[in-house]
């Protein structure tokens, strides 16, 4: 995964070790395997940058998930095994369902990117960078994945802690309009 995010830059850093990191804490809160979470996060993405390199940034969770079982398969990881971490990286956009804990987990990883303060801010950045991209796109861009990854949200855990981010980041966006 580090390798794809220093060859294609997406996601950035400061996104995947937060994911990475809210990953292994839910786990550990809500009695996940961190280790099985911590590798769907580290694949879930793993296509990502190539994706948005070559202007197909929807295609990431098909390729990613391509990509991983190829990994997997070269590991000799067994099928349960396989198939739990598979549908960690199919699932995290919540149009699959979850087949384990750990699938949800990473999904609600995933969420904190773009729910949380930390990721918010990277994201504008990040967003702001793009050719094209003026401070209203920007903000544009950002509000929408801001309400696609609210909608995912599905522990508990996660959903208390992101809410008052999740209020509080969409008045602030809103309001900073041109």
């Amino acid at each position: 995964a580090l390798d794809e995010i220093k060859k294609y830059g997406a996601p950035t850093p400061v996104h995947y070790m937060q994911s990475l990191v809210e990953g292994e804490r839910i786990a550990k809160l809500c009695g996940g395997e961190t280790e099985l979470v911590k590798i769907g996060v580290c694949l879930m993405d793993i296509k990502l940058g190539q994706c948005m390199h070559e202007g197909v940034p929807t295609e990431h969770v098909k390729r990613s998930a391509e990509y991983a079982k190829k990994i997997l398969e070269e590991n000799h990881v067994d099928k349960k095994t396989k198939e739990l971490l598979l549908n960690c990286v199919e699932a995290h956009h919540g149009k699959v369902p979850f087949k384990s804990l750990e699938a949800e987990i990473c999904a609600n990883a995933d969420c904190y990117r773009f729910t949380h303060p930390q990721g918010v801010f990277d994201f504008i950045l990040n967003a702001a960078k793009r050719k094209g991209v003026d401070q209203n796109k920007a903000i544009e861009m950002v509000l929408a994945k801001l309400e696609e990854k609210h909608n995912i949200l599905s522990l508990d855990c996660c959903k208390a802690e992101l809410e008052p981010h999740y209020q509080t980041i969409k008045k602030f966006l809103e309001e900073s309009r041109i």
